[in-house]
């Protein structure tokens, strides 16, 4: 899913040959947006470490750790304070770095310009202050239950840092520990696991929400346990919904499973989340919502009589690329109007003469500007006549 490509399993970053491979994350960064990864796992483990790095095993969790700030990933938020840290040292958590080269990397990412944080206070601060870059890590490892900062916190603070950015951002959210816990069959804590999930989904919905050019996927990279539910008594762990209805839960196996993975999307480019695919599909449609080229689009009527009030929308696609901060309208015999930025815009102009007349609306973002243009033509408006016809009667 971050590159597009699938590849040996174990490899991070890397094509079955070895090639290193250009991520999702990568691509979004060259563009000028900012980036970021947050999980409840530590932060070189498998799924944010294949947005930003680049090495043979998964398991290489200190040469991970190091590409991670190396690659300058703007907001960095999870577990795994031992991998940054040398061998017998403590950081804020009890466990020693279990790093072999003897580097702090977290000093290292503070003189580079990262604020460190390891506990929600510190978190919201370095959100309030506008800190450019955070490396948050606040556990040994993994995130220990009851989470805290919780997921959805998590993806909170990374949205309001990473939105500063004018040109967009990137944000990969990994609830990893679902996985985990469906790999032990333990039924409570991959419900209760995914309910935090899913209050970091809303997070994110509720930032897309008021906007027109951010595209929201969920899904998961492979189903864990052959996880079943059922309403009938079969001998599986019980449960009560909120309204009392049992339900219950079986399991096939303690591995991965090849069963179909649900994906939803919400946004721009969204229509090419349905249908059944490849998981490296994934990649396709991230890649097509930030590489799309910018289009202007002008509508409205191209004929009309003088005196008409006529209104033209300019429309500025993908609604994924940085959206306009303003809209010039230009047209023959008329006063220049300005309106306001966003995904699309109305202006309204009346000529009072026949004629051909030319409207030019110039869009301009932090990165192009774009022209349409349109002729309209006002002609003449002929009006049909009645006359009384009145018959005479013969003497």
């Amino acid at each position: 899913m971050a590159t597009g490509v699938k590849t040996e399993n174990g490899k991070i970053g890397l094509g079955p040959d070895g090639t290193p491979l250009s991520t999702i994350l990568e691509q979004a960064q060259a563009r000028g947006l900012a980036v970021g990864l947050v999980t409840n796992t530590p932060l070189a483990h498998a799924t944010p470490a294949a947005f930003a790095a680049h090495t043979g095993s998964r398991y290489a969790m200190a040469e991970i750790a190091r590409q991670l700030l190396a690659a300058r990933v703007d907001v960095l938020l999870g577990g795994g304070e031992n991998a940054f840290l040398p061998q017998w040292w403590t950081g804020h958590y009890p466990e020693p770095g279990t790093r072999t080269d003897g580097r702090n990397l977290i000093a290292e990412a503070v003189e580079a310009g990262y604020t460190y944080v390891w506990d929600a206070a510190g978190l919201q601060a370095a959100a309030l202050m506008h800190a450019p870059r955070v490396l948050g890590l606040f556990a040994d490892e993994e995130l220990p239950r009851p989470q805290t900062p919780t997921l959805a916190a998590l993806t909170e603070h990374a949205i309001s840092i990473l939105s500063r950015r004018p040109e967009g951002f990137f944000l990969m959210v990994e609830g990893g520990q679902i996985d985990w816990a469906c790999h032990a069959n333990d039924a409570a804590l991959a419900i209760g696991d995914t309910l935090a999930f899913d209050a970091a989904v809303a997070a994110g919905l509720r930032y897309a929400a008021g906007l027109e050019n951010t595209l929201v996927i969920v899904t998961s990279d492979h189903e864990t346990g052959g996880m079943a539910l059922s309403l009938s008594n079969n001998g599986g762990q019980a449960f009560a919904m909120p309204d009392g209805t049992p339900f219950y839960v079986t399991w096939t196996t303690d591995d991965h499973t090849d069963t179909n993975v649900l994906v939803n999307a919400q946004g721009p480019w969204s229509s090419l989340a349905t249908g059944i695919y490849e998981n490296t599909h994934i990649y396709t449609l991230m890649a097509m919502a930030l590489t799309a080229s910018p289009e202007l689009i002008l509508d409205g009527s191209s004929l009309a009589y003088p005196g008409e009030p006529l209104t033209f929308a300019a429309h500025f696609n993908p609604i994924t690329a940085t959206l306009p901060i303003s809209y010039l309208w230009t047209a023959t015999g008329q006063t220049p109007l300005t309106t306001p930025g966003g995904a699309h815009s109305t202006a309204g102009f009346t000529w009072p003469l026949t004629g051909t007349y030319t409207l030019t609306v110039t869009a301009r973002t932090p990165e192009v500007t774009l022209t349409a243009r349109r002729f309209i033509m006002l002609r003449h408006q002929w009006y049909t006549l009645y006359l009384p016809l009145i018959q005479k009667r013969a003497p």
